[in-house]
């Protein structure tokens, strides 16, 4: 979707990033006004003192999509190109346990990591939430699996590239082990500007919850926000 040079301009661009969305290293003593909760928070399931320079994202409900879960934590994606890279450590998480960054709205794009007895694995899926009108209520989600990868390190990079030029409205994604070299993953997924069944337009979302016990966590390194320009 962007070129190396065109990354690296991003990036540049980030780091003098003003307004309502930027980058966060989260090492401050409260949470930046830059960021949102999906739901209301579970105030005891998240912190920055636990580890601190770290967000930790702790579990306190079981679900079982992203839908529901609670402590997801969004950023409003800008037009016209736009790219989102967390940084995860991984060493908390319980079997069951799904993290990860997502390209969010009723239709959404999302790079999970599971956790699955004492393995891990990174999967790509395209997931549809199924609106119920008379429950006004999601009453179901879809997901295609696109990709599945095992992976044996408990530090990774996940990133969502954004391209809203002329109604191309797509995001593609791509994961790293060392913050250096990117590999893509999955098919582009195409975001609808819907705002039936959840919000108006699409946003960067940071999740991590539970589908078999609590008490599991992961802790958020960084996230780097960064806006392109349509002309690059």
């Amino acid at each position: 979707l962007l070129s190396r040079r065109q990354r690296q301009m991003c990036i540049r661009d980030s780091m003098s990033m003003d307004g309502i969305c930027g980058s966060d290293d989260f090492s401050d003593s409260g949470l930046s006004l830059y960021w949102q909760w999906n739901h209301n928070p579970v105030d005891q399931a998240w912190s920055l003192t636990d580890r601190p320079g770290f967000l930790r994202l702790k579990t306190s409900r079981v679900v079982d999509n992203l839908f529901v879960a609670p402590n997801t934590l969004t950023q409003r994606m800008v037009g016209p190109k736009c790219m989102g890279t967390v940084s995860l450590s991984l060493g908390g998480m319980k079997d069951g346990d799904r993290a990860g960054l997502s390209a969010f709205n009723g239709d959404s794009g999302v790079l999970t990591i599971e956790k699955n007895g004492n393995k891990l694995s990174l999967v790509m899926s395209e997931q549809k939430s199924v609106f119920e009108k008379t429950k006004r209520a999601i009453s179901r989600v879809d997901m295609t699996e696109q990709a599945r990868i095992p992976l044996n390190k408990e530090l990774v990079y996940l990133r969502v590239e954004g391209d809203f030029t002329n109604g191309r409205d797509e995001v593609r994604f791509s994961y790293s082990l060392d913050g250096k070299t990117w590999i893509p993953v999955g098919l582009p997924v195409k975001m609808k500007f819907d705002y039936t069944r959840m919000f108006m337009g699409s946003k960067f979302a940071i999740f991590n919850y539970a589908t078999h016990s609590v008490g599991g966590y992961v802790d958020v390194d960084s996230f780097d926000y960064s806006f392109c320009d349509a002309s690059m």
